[in-house]
């Protein structure tokens, strides 16, 4: 048996928190202590110095109010009468240990639990003694701020920060729950959906109750229990010591279901013993969890342990619920019971039984029933494999989208082993401690022994590690031989087999190997009729010849490749096809048959890169850039002049075609990139054409042995198109040390030479900043031989881009307008931080606002006015003689709807009020 992946972490000695709501949270190194600090000044802050009380009962008098609000954050931002569990989950006694009164142990234990029931106070309940209500409220938010870094709660923390950010006007000298009743009903759906408590008692209880009862069903339809829906609510209260229904049940529950409850209570309660009830409860969740309901118990115990606080606390919040009967603790020692890792020893009478029946009658498996396609030495070795009695050990190394993957679950199926393959795949074990790592993968093969295939993704990846993979694999190594019943299918790239061998030669000779290769035509033609025929039609013959030698020369794009791209193909022409037969074209097919994929409905092309059109006119007709179009356009011309020597043949050296762009943000560097990609596809240079955006993030990892796998798979993923690195050089400017971006630019100097021949990385920043980096490793500034400059926009070119998009968006500038924007950018100040294009865009979304705002307010007052003149009868304003005059004056003035050209004209009066202030200009795009 095996928990779901995100709850092994209770299973371990980890410092954990475990909010049943979220989930189980590893507590990071050193977490706790900087939020701990964090609180210790925020309650040093001069503004809070004065700020104390005498009144709270667990805190070392005087009390700090912003301790007091923080002490009752921490009750309540797991949620009111939520279950918190976990060897870490005293979260006052570790965060606010130094303020405490009568500080208790610290428990490690992980079956250790609580559930806080604080309520949610008002930014001025604790803090009334401040000078002022912004005070209050200003460090209400800084306690919230404090406590930012603990995952489990940080939901509902941002949610009670934005309402703290838009709080309402109203009297702070109101009785305390008529306060409260405000700032609820002021809380918008998101906050009050991430914090339910907002919705007030009935409300709450009301949320409570859908959940429960939910929780209920799932668990009944796994471990099916003999009694009502309404006979399990009656004993949950009564098991918390309550003697009548709670009258605010009808709302949350219904009138009827409440009227049922009043009527059994009283028959329940006599013979009710809440220990007899919480064994049977114990058992009934045991029940559950070995059917695989882990997270739906855990589901349940919360909600209930809720339901329990709430309607004790009616009608009022909910509040620490006591006493209660509600088997927690025992469901977190069954979990560990039952699934925590055990030692086992082979009993041999069962041994020596087994044996004997294995001679007598030799277990057969069925035969294997595959689909593949275009693999015949995978078909082959699994045909063997499942013919034979021996424990499965295959390793398949091929192109990624060749049927490893399917190989797998075919072989699974065969084995008919009783259980679902358990898939494991490198980024698990990435980063992790060896410690860790080891343990998992031992875990791993004494859950699967004998009864479940263990299937290993990615297994060069994993050995491959500089960090752990050697010791990984010589584990791996030792576990085959120790659980000699262990089922294995190892997956790895093409060539993979051979990275495995360099590391550990002796691992490959534990498995029987097998090749995936690339489709031919033929192979190509029987995925792209198995796509068509899943989507309702069918394919010629003709057709399916061509579709196969146009997918065959398709060059691939990221993950979109081999027996991926059918499909691909497929929607396209299955799409074109019944448009062709919609509107009258060609046939169809027979009537009521199915629709037919002809040879003139394959395109002479599959573009997977979605670049249609001219690059090189787009190129053009971009604004500005003219030292840009004149570099791009000697590339173009050598590598045409290229080609052409290589087709006289003459001899030709391939140039290394990375590059450098600097310049100021919004000069235009990433839509170059992305149009030079398409150039080269164009040119027959890149394969693809596509480009992938990176930053620093995307490259350095966060342990010891991430960064260089990362940076491997970012780069498979540009190869065919254009690695567009922005801001390279913060790979080089940590001031941590031991950072890893030092490690990523050593191998992707690597890669950018390995694949040369289709790929093109280009690197991008400010000027002075690049300089530095290209300093920063020995080998940078040889692999990229071409610096591109991209100049900051002149005003005039600025004027022009805010007119394309205007017109790209369906806009025109009155007269005028361009001139007022011109004077508005000459006063601007210019640096390193302008925004130039990207600037254009934020500008022309703010008038685009404001002409909506002016346009729609125009329309309103017209209608307004064009009902006032009917009168409120709708027959006309009644007025004696002599009024005519009167009216035509009124109907001269009367306000006009916009027209169709008001609608789509900005005007000045559009733009940002900024030409007294121009810096503030920066504020559009920061």
């Amino acid at each position: 048996m095996r928990l779901p992946e995100h709850l092994e972490l209770l299973l371990t000695d980890e410092p954990v928190l475990d909010v049943y709501a979220h989930g189980p949270w590893r507590v990071p190194d050193g977490r706790f202590e900087e939020i701990a600090e964090r609180i210790d000044a925020l309650a040093r802050d001069p503004r809070c110095a004065e700020l104390t009380t005498d009144e709270h009962k667990l805190l070392t008098l005087p009390a700090s109010l912003v301790t007091a609000e923080i002490f009752g954050m921490l009750a309540f931002l797991p949620g009111g009468g939520a279950i918190k569990a976990g060897s870490w989950s005293q979260l006052p006694e570790r965060l606010l240990h130094e303020h405490l009164v009568n500080p208790g142990p610290l428990s490690t234990r992980m079956t250790r639990w609580d559930a806080p029931g604080g309520r949610w106070r008002p930014p001025v309940d604790w803090l009334i003694e401040a000078p002022d209500r912004e005070l209050a409220i200003e460090l209400a938010r800084d306690c919230l701020v404090a406590l930012e870094g603990i995952e489990p709660l940080e939901r509902r923390r941002r949610a009670l920060l934005r309402l703290y950010d838009s709080p309402p006007a109203l009297d702070v000298n109101l009785p305390k729950m008529e306060l409260r009743e405000h700032w609820h009903a002021h809380a918008g759906e998101e906050i009050v959906a991430a914090v339910p408590e907002l919705l007030g008692p009935v409300g709450y209880l009301e949320w409570v109750c859908s959940g429960l009862l939910a929780a209920y069903e799932h668990l009944a339809a796994l471990a099916p229990r003999d009694e009502t829906v309404e006979a399990h609510l009656v004993q949950l209260l009564l098991q918390g010591s309550l003697e009548h229904v709670p009258a605010e049940l009808a709302a949350a529950l219904g009138e009827d279901r409440y009227r049922d409850l009043q009527q059994r209570l009283p028959g329940e309660r006599r013979g009710f013993k809440a220990g007899a009830w919480q064994e049977q409860t114990r058992s009934w969740l045991v029940r559950a969890l070995v059917s695989g309901g882990a997270d739906a118990c855990r589901a349940w115990l919360d909600m209930a342990m809720r339901f329990v606080a709430i309607v004790q606390g009616l009608p009022g919040d909910p509040w620490f619920p006591k006493p209660e009967w509600i088997p927690v603790g025992q469901f977190q020692t069954d979990l560990r019971r039952l699934y925590a890792p055990r030692r086992r020893v082979v009993n041999p009478l069962a041994a020596t039984l087994r044996t004997a029946a294995a001679e007598t009658a030799p277990a057969a498996r069925p035969d294997l029933a595959t689909e593949l396609v275009g693999q015949p030495e995978v078909t082959a070795v699994l045909e063997e494999l499942t013919r034979s009695a021996e424990p499965v050990r295959l390793l398949l190394a091929g192109p990624d989208g060749t049927g490893k993957r399917d190989a797998a679950q075919e072989l699974a199926k065969a084995l008919s082993l009783g259980r679902d393959p358990l898939w494991v795949t490198d980024n698990l074990f990435s980063g992790q401690r060896l410690s860790d790592a080891v343990a998992k993968l031992h875990a791993d093969a004494r859950d699967c022994a004998g009864d479940r295939l263990l299937i290993i993704e990615g297994l060069d990846a994993i050995v491959a590690d500089p960090g752990n993979g050697e010791a990984l694999a010589g584990e791996l190594h030792r576990l085959l031989a120790v659980h000699p019943e262990l089922h294995v299918v190892a997956l790895c790239d093409a060539g993979g087999d051979e990275r495995i061998r360099e590391v550990n030669p002796v691992l490959p000779q534990r498995f029987r190997l097998a090749r995936t290769r690339p489709f031919t035509a033929e192979g190509h033609a029987e995925l792209f009729r198995r796509a068509v025929e899943r989507r309702g039609a069918r394919a010629t013959r003709h057709a399916l010849a061509a579709a196969g030698e146009l997918l065959a020369v398709t060059p691939p794009v990221q993950t979109l490749r081999n027996a991926r791209l059918a499909p691909q193909l497929a929607e396209q022409v299955v799409e074109a096809a019944r448009a062709r037969a919609g509107s009258g074209g060609a046939d169809g097919g027979e009537p009521g048959g199915p629709l037919v994929i002809r040879k003139q409905d394959v395109p002479a092309a599959l573009d997977t890169a979605q670049a249609a059109g001219n690059p090189l006119a787009e190129l053009r007709e971009l604004t500005g850039l003219d030292t840009i179009k004149h570099e791009i356009a000697l590339l173009v011309a050598g590598t045409r002049a290229a080609r052409l020597r290589s087709e006289s043949g003459l001899r030709i050296t391939a140039p290394t075609r990375h590059m450098v762009f600097t310049g100021n943000p919004g000069t235009g560097k990433t839509m170059v990139a992305r149009l030079l990609g398409r150039i080269y596809k164009k040119l027959g240079v890149l394969s693809s054409g596509h480009l992938v955006e990176a930053s620093r993030a995307h490259l350095v990892g966060e342990y010891i042995g991430q960064t260089a796998p990362r940076t491997r798979r970012l780069v498979e993923r540009a190869i065919g198109g254009v690695l567009f690195i922005d801001e390279a050089y913060t790979l080089t400017q940590s001031p941590l040390k031991g950072d890893y971006g030092h490690e990523a630019i050593a191998e992707l100097v690597k890669l950018m030479e390995d694949h040369r021949d289709d790929l093109v990385v280009i690197v991008a920043g400010y000027q002075q900043e690049m300089a530095e980096f290209l300093a920063a490793n020995p080998g940078l500034d040889s692999r990229f031989p071409k610096q591109l400059h991209f100049p900051d926009y002149t005003d005039d070119e600025l004027i022009a881009v805010f007119e394309q998009l205007a017109s790209a968006d369906g806009f025109r500038l009155a007269p005028g307008t361009s001139d007022d924007l011109r004077a508005m950018l000459r006063r601007a100040p210019r640096g390193p931080s302008f925004g130039n294009g990207r600037l254009m865009r934020n500008l022309l979304d703010v008038a685009v606002a404001n002409q909506a705002e002016r346009v729609a307010s125009a329309d309103l007052r017209a209608a307004r006015a064009g009902k006032a003149k009917d009168g409120p009868d709708g027959k006309g304003a009644k007025g004696g003689a002599g009024k005519a005059g009167k009216a035509a004056a009124d109907d001269a003035i009367e306000p006009m709807r916009p027209s169709r050209d008001d609608l789509v004209t900005l005007t000045s009066e559009d733009l940002p009020p900024l030409l007294d202030h121009p810096e503030e200009l920066y504020g559009l795009y920061l």
